[in-house]
């Protein structure tokens, strides 16, 4: 059972994490635009996740058909995907660049959490972490995003969420 909890937990904490990446996305596309916000967040992914990979292929961890199971191949891949990064960065704060780097936590996390708490968990824990992790943000206003302040209906949309985690979980 500790286990359990503690594999909720993290997907809890995955789901907050979307929500700032959701969070910055809608910061950037007042920039840039929404297209341009979600390219650049997709190239921070495909970086982060070519650098796990090549990082796993030169341990010899990774089974992907050739010629992705190098570490050169996915090494290149996530060095054109920085380059790209960086020139989409130029005219908006750097730290922009970690929009991408969320999803990987959620796409590996449905990988391993998913199949070991079960799908129906892991969607109902992770959107309860988006949906908490989204109020919070929203009351501070994060990114120069408009405030919207918790109230009690707010807070009361946050317990019935975790009420509805405890409930997806069952009784075991």
């Amino acid at each position: 059972m500790g286990t359990q909890i503690f594999y909720i937990v993290s997907t809890i904490l995955i789901g907050s994490g979307m929500a700032l990446q959701v969070t910055m996305i809608s910061a950037m596309s007042r920039l840039r635009g929404p297209f341009e916000a979600t390219w650049l967040s997709l190239m921070a992914t495909i970086m982060g996740v070519a650098a796990l990979m090549a990082y796993r292929s030169s341990n010899n961890l990774l089974i992907i058909p050739a010629p992705f199971n190098k570490w050169t191949v996915l090494l290149g891949i996530s060095v054109i995907a920085g380059i790209s990064l960086l020139l989409l960065l130029r005219g908006i704060p750097g730290y922009f660049f970690i929009t991408g780097l969320f999803a990987i936590p959620l796409l590996v996390g449905a990988g391993y959490l998913g199949p070991k708490i079960g799908i129906g968990l892991f969607v109902t824990a992770s959107i309860a972490g988006q949906v908490i992790g989204s109020v919070l943000l929203d009351h501070f206003g994060a990114f120069g995003l408009p405030i919207h302040k918790i109230d009690f209906f707010r807070l009361l949309g946050m317990i019935t969420l975790m009420v509805g985690v405890v409930l997806v979980r069952g009784i075991r």
